[in-house]
């Protein structure tokens, strides 16, 4: 990947860096947040939500200056590590996430919402796919126009 350009790709990165962390730690203290009681699910901030979004947010940011140097040319073996230690992290905290209000579920009703889990799993999946085709594509139409200019 190229070098930044100018300080606007600085700024982009401090952008995404200040969404993404506090996107993750509404997220993760959410979690936290979220409670079942007989007359239904309540929200209320404890100070374990408040905890967990100060711990989390943080993570999310440093995460994003990952991102940033990553993008910035090429990186040492050591941050290449790091960054994928952090990407496993987040995607394994996201997971849980995603898992956690399922236990909020009737039973009786739990077959119902895995069957359209797998059907929204399936349809991203198919997206994702097509989506890697024609990028595939695009790129080797890219290339392909390249070494045809760069003909004498």
């Amino acid at each position: 990947m190229s070098k930044p350009s100018n300080g606007g790709d600085r700024r982009l990165y401090q952008i995404a860096g200040a969404g993404a962390s506090l996107a993750f730690g509404v997220m993760v203290a959410t979690l936290f947040a979220v409670k079942l009681t007989p007359g239904g699910l309540i929200f209320r901030v404890t100070p374990a939500a408040v905890v967990s979004f100060l711990i989390a947010a943080p993570f999310a940011w440093f995460y994003w200056r990952m991102v940033a140097g990553m993008a910035t040319g090429d990186a040492p073996e050591r941050r290449r590590r790091k960054f994928i230690v952090f990407s496993i992290g987040l995607l394994l905290v996201g997971f849980c996430a995603f898992l956690y209000p399922l236990k909020f579920i009737p039973a009786e009703k739990r077959k119902d919402v895995f069957i359209g889990l797998a059907l929204a799993l399936s349809c991203i999946t198919g997206v994702g796919f097509v989506m890697l085709k024609v990028k595939r594509f695009l790129d080797a139409d890219l290339k392909a126009s390249e070494d045809e200019n760069n003909q004498p």
